[in-house]
């Protein structure tokens, strides 16, 4: 072999071994709870629109113009009721696709994450940001939970 094969063939050796040790090394650190997975991204949206005192829906609710308008044409306070109660029951969340991590406690295996929710009703959308936490337990279930809405 010439000389620059050999050094070629060591840079190769040594840049596969330095690959290999740090999927290792990463591998052994385990995985942790995550801000963005689909599961926990379904559980803030879960948790948030099962709140039955949920800020941003009433907001939402609120300042829709036809929503407004349906009300305006009820007869009663009963049929009123019904037509924010229906509006609350059919919106629509998302949340949105950049989540950002805030901590991590790797100890505790958990994470503090934000990012924003969408929340349709009618013809209004409106926008806030979430707080939530993400934790592991050792037997490997995720545990999600929102920090209330500040307004």
């Amino acid at each position: 072999m010439s000389i620059p094969m050999k050094l070629l063939w060591k840079e190769q050796s040594l840049v596969l071994w330095c690959f290999s040790a740090s999927l290792l090394l990463s591998s052994c650190e385990g995985t942790g709870p995550e801000c963005g997975s689909l599961d926990t991204r379904n559980s803030v949206v879960k948790i948030v629109s099962d709140d039955t005192d949920n800020k941003l829906v009433n907001f939402a609710v609120k300042n829709s113009s036809s929503v407004a308008a349906m009300v305006d044409d009820a007869k009663s306070e009963a049929e009123k009721l019904a037509i924010w109660e229906k509006a609350r029951q059919g919106a629509v969340y998302r949340l949105d696709d950049t989540i950002l991590m805030n901590s991590k406690n790797r100890a505790a295996r958990e994470v503090t994450c934000i990012g924003l929710l969408y929340v349709t009703v009618a013809d209004v959308t409106a926008e806030k940001e979430v707080e939530f936490k993400v934790k592991q337990t050792p037997d490997g279930k995720t545990i999600v939970s929102v920090n209330p809405f500040l307004f």
